[in-house]
């Protein structure tokens, strides 16, 4: 019997460090960026939808997902510029949230769960658009991370989702966990 739930215990310890709101953690190398072309970006995501107050009041979802957009989109490549003037021929992402959730589960832990949408746009021309969501029940020892460090968690997933996106568009494209998006 002993023997039995240590096993348990083991593959539950395996399967919650794989699953907290992460996905893959390679990057993917970048096929359709041109080193140095220009991303400009706003320093925050617009609330848009029904946001729930507590995150509205206690996180800051909004410059966390730019910061990590940011960051992985100058890993594939992108010379990102923050709150900018595009000249006429540049690449600008609008993202806004359109949904987020925290909420707790009893013994379960965190059910937490981030969605956006974003637009790009080659000067005023729209190029191509996507949603995408991230959810999170914490991952290991998610019991003792506050609800903000969760949703963090999903925005910078998010952030990667995008920043891959981005290296090949794909008009409508959904990323994610595309389940959540409505």
């Amino acid at each position: 019997m002993f023997k039995y739930m240590k096993s348990l215990l083991m593959g539950l310890v395996v399967i919650s460090i794989m699953v907290g709101c992460g996905g893959a953690k390679n990057s993917v190398p970048a096929k359709n960026v041109v080193k140095g072309q220009t991303l400009h970006i706003s320093s925050k995501a617009k609330y848009e939808g029904d946001i729930a107050e507590n995150i509205l009041k206690e996180c800051t979802i909004d410059t966390q997902v730019m910061k990590y957009i940011k960051a992985y989109s100058a890993k594939q490549g992108f010379n990102v510029v923050v709150d900018g003037k595009p000249k006429a021929n540049e690449n600008v992402l609008k993202v806004s949230i359109t949904d987020a959730v925290s909420s707790r589960s009893g013994y379960r832990g965190h059910n937490k769960y981030v969605t956006i949408s974003g637009k790009l746009y080659k000067g005023n021309k729209l190029e191509a658009s996507f949603k995408g969501a991230r959810k999170s029940g914490g991952g290991m020892f998610g019991a003792y991370k506050g609800s903000c460090a969760v949703l963090n968690g999903c925005t910078k997933t998010i952030g990667r989702d995008t920043a891959r996106w981005l290296s090949d568009p794909k008009n409508n494209a959904k990323l994610g966990d595309a389940y959540l998006i409505k």
